[in-house]
């Protein structure tokens, strides 16, 4: 009988004791998570690394800097991100990257490594990747620094946290405006219409629209300037011929051929503004317009009444980091004369 008992007791005693060592265990694991031991990325975000805000513009003059007071830190942001109080004992250090809004969400800092005897930091700044382009916007962040810190070394890093199946061989925001010498109704007709993946106003078996001299287009009550349109299955590679540009140069070059090519300076302008912030960033640009006869070959385009003028111009590019031999592509002056149709577009070459 003392036996029996002895053995219940030894029994509750090794429950107890399993019992204390496992919330010991999860007293120490949590002590060490909420230290940082384990990467935790809110509390990341919260008290290192600072989301202000995004714009869409880089603030032009804009540079990433140590701010060491709210005064200088609001002519930029306003009463955005932080306050008069975080300046009492912290500087910081404010810096964008440029993002697509059409294709990256949800971003985190998913790394900080900081060592506060050289005052050197490392921050990783992730997103999910969807399928899209559209033009950038900026995100800004603020890296929380002691206030003897005026001049660290900081290194970012922005990359995706998923590899989405995005199409490839997409034509990009093709846009077709209508100049007829007299007011009157027009037929706009896109022969392969199973390529469309999106339209603006809807396609339906065409546009029927009311064109006016001036530009406007009035459909179902509602006045549009152009017709937009996007396509898949649009291939495209780099050629023999072509232009390889530096990035900077970009829109000095975009100017000049747009202009040989027909393109008004409002045209031409809203072609730039679109394309400009996928290219001048990139060290080089390799760029090539597509021949009439290859637009007509991939969307032929049917207009009634007949126009005097059709100028289609798809712009093709892809992103280098070093200078590639290409022969130059001639290009051939284009005149407008009556009933003048134009359209813009392009693709981003993957390969």
């Amino acid at each position: 009988m003392n036996e029996k008992k002895s053995g219940v007791k030894w029994w509750i005693i090794a429950l107890i004791i399993f019992l204390v060592l496992g919330m010991m265990a999860f007293i120490i694991f949590m002590a060490l998570f909420t230290a940082g031991v384990f990467v935790v990325v809110d509390k990341i975000v919260n008290e290192n690394v600072i989301k202000i805000g995004s714009y869409d513009s880089n603030m032009s003059g804009y540079t990433d800097r140590v701010f060491t007071d709210y005064n200088s830190y609001s002519y930029y942001f306003d009463n955005t991100g932080l306050t008069e109080e975080d300046f009492e004992e912290n500087n910081f250090y404010v810096f964008k990257i440029q993002i697509d809004p059409c294709s990256e969400e949800d971003f985190r800092v998913n790394n900080y490594k900081a060592n506060l005897s050289d005052h050197t930091y490392e921050i990783g700044i992730t997103y999910k990747a969807k399928c899209g382009l559209c033009a950038p916007e900026y995100l800004f962040y603020a890296l929380k620094l002691n206030k003897d810190v005026t001049n660290p070394k900081v290194k970012v890093t922005h990359s995706a946290r998923n590899n989405p199946n995005c199409p490839q061989d997409v034509a990009w925001k093709p846009m077709i405006y209508l100049y007829p010498e007299k007011d009157m109704n027009v037929n706009v007709k896109l022969a392969n219409k199973e390529l469309l993946t999106t339209t603006y106003p809807k396609y339906n078996d065409g546009w029927n629209v009311y064109a006016k001299t001036n530009g406007d287009l009035l459909l179902n009550g509602k006045t549009y300037y152009g017709l937009y349109w996007e396509g898949n299955n649009h291939k495209v590679e780099v050629k023999e011929d072509g232009f390889v540009v530096k990035g900077e140069d970009t829109a000095k070059f975009l100017e000049e051929k747009l202009a040989i090519l027909g393109l008004t300076e409002r045209e031409a302008n809203e072609m730039i503004v679109y394309w400009l912030p996928k290219m001048e960033h990139n060290k080089y640009n390799y760029i090539r317009f597509e021949t009439k006869e290859e637009i007509d070959k991939y969307m032929p385009m049917e207009i009634s009444p007949k126009p005097d003028t059709v100028i289609r111009v798809y712009l093709n590019y892809k992103a280098l980091e070093e200078k590639i031999d290409v022969k130059e592509q001639h290009l051939t002056k284009v005149n407008r004369k009556g009933f003048t149709v134009v359209e813009w577009g392009g693709s981003i070459i993957y390969e």
